[in-house]
């Protein structure tokens, strides 16, 4: 009864946290043990509380307990090209204008916890951001028009819980509320910066995880997981400022979207007392992202903004490495290749300049009685990404993206 009502209260302050704002360009970034090592083996180590989030099954493989996290994610660019406008005497390149740039930082906190009934049956909850987007350039650069500011934010709240069925099965499954919110601004007036066109829409709908893990035998393990999403309508406001009278002003706002499921496949295996292997491959039904639709049927003037996305599915791949060095530290590496789901630079647009990921990545883990500290790193070198977009407004930005990113995580658990 003492663990069971620490539980609770652990999971209370959970909820709470669920207020705090989450953002970010990348996906996963809510185990810092699974940074360390590319993600590899992600719900089936058993090594922090996350198991839930990723395959519910590997809940199974810790006991009460919970942890708290916060990774940092630094997303740089420099965008360098040229827009030009369509007129009746044909394409006009615009006068010049500075080069769109980003160097940001956004923080993803996450927490969860869990309670283990008996060696058999476990029930946990987690909050966390499994999808999120930022790109956010200098308000007078040249692409200006065609995005200036770009975040989404998705927060899920899950509850779940895991069964072993048998000595070597365990079956998990969990229940999510989630959270959406985009927040998209650009100018209007290619020729002047300081008009402004924003939608700000959120709202909630609710998403499933499925997963199994086997264990033939003692520290090699196998899971499969199987994250099902559904559609999402957001709704809010569209601001229009700067631009001329009668169209100024604020109108409801509206758009729909889909995220991803994903397919998940895990394994982990113990050489022996000083090394661990690891590995995942991770399919996710992009496909779904065909157009990107906002609307504010009110509004006179190009009501419904149509950005044509056709992304595709792509399969991600991580190898870890642990190595076992003392009781108290685990050191920790990995690679992942995490193609884009872009088609082409027909497809690529300056809100998502997103192409093909690199990560090389390092971690460490210190244990001291009841409490375990973790620290993951991760450098994701990307190739570079070419966007040839052209707007409904009658505009065409030819560029060329130059990114990479920086990642750090921190997480505290502790062990009831």
């Amino acid at each position: 009864m003492k663990n069971y009502t620490k539980f609770l209260l652990l999971g209370l302050s959970l909820i709470a946290a669920n207020n705090a704002n989450a953002s970010g360009y990348q996906l996963n970034e809510y185990s810092a043990t699974g940074l360390g090592r590319a993600f590899a083996g992600i719900g089936v180590v058993g090594d922090d509380y996350s198991a839930i989030s990723f395959n519910p099954a590997g809940m199974i493989l810790k006991g009460t307990g919970g942890q708290l996290g916060l990774s940092t994610v630094q997303m740089h660019s420099f965008v360098n090209g040229n827009m030009g406008l369509q007129t009746p005497n044909g394409n006009m390149d615009l006068p010049n204008r500075p080069y769109g740039k980003m160097n940001f930082y956004k923080f993803l906190p996450s927490g969860f916890a869990q309670y283990k009934i008996n060696d058999r049956a476990v029930i946990g909850a987690g909050v966390y951001t499994p999808f999120g987007l930022a790109s956010i350039y200098n308000k007078d650069w040249f692409g200006a028009t065609h995005g200036v500011s770009t975040e989404l934010d998705v927060i899920d709240t899950a509850v779940g819980a895991a069964y072993k069925v048998t000595d070597q099965v365990t079956l998990g499954a969990s229940l999510i509320y989630r959270y959406v919110h985009g927040d998209l601004m650009n100018t209007l007036n290619p020729r002047n910066p300081g008009s402004h066109n924003r939608f700000d829409l959120d709202g909630w709908e609710w998403a499933y995880n499925f997963g199994i893990m086997y264990e033939p035998v003692k520290d090699t393990r196998f899971g499969v997981s199987y994250r099902l999403n559904t559609a999402q309508k957001v709704t809010g406001d569209r601001s229009i400022k700067n631009t001329m009278p009668g169209i100024d002003g604020k109108y409801p706002g509206v758009s729909k979207m889909t995220l991803p499921n994903q397919l998940l496949f895990s394994a982990y295996h113990k050489v022996n007392d000083k090394f661990g292997l690891s590995g995942a491959v991770r399919w996710t039904k992009w496909d779904v992202f065909d157009n990107f639709v906002m609307s504010s049927p009110s509004l006179n003037l190009n009501p419904t903004v149509v950005v044509p996305e056709k992304w595709k599915n792509t399969w991600t791949y991580s190898l870890g490495l642990d190595y076992y060095y003392s009781p108290e530290w685990t050191f920790r590496a990995g690679v992942s290749y995490d193609p884009t789901p872009i088609r082409d630079k027909f497809h690529r647009t300056v809100r998502i300049p997103d192409s093909t990921r690199y990560w090389a990545t390092l971690g460490a883990s210190y244990k001291a009685k009841n409490w375990q500290f973790d620290l993951g790193y991760a450098h994701l070198f990307m190739a570079k990404g070419r966007t040839h977009e052209l707007s409904q407004m009658g505009s065409t930005i030819k560029a060329e993206h130059d990114n990479y990113s920086n990642m750090v995580g921190v997480q505290f658990q502790y062990n009831f």
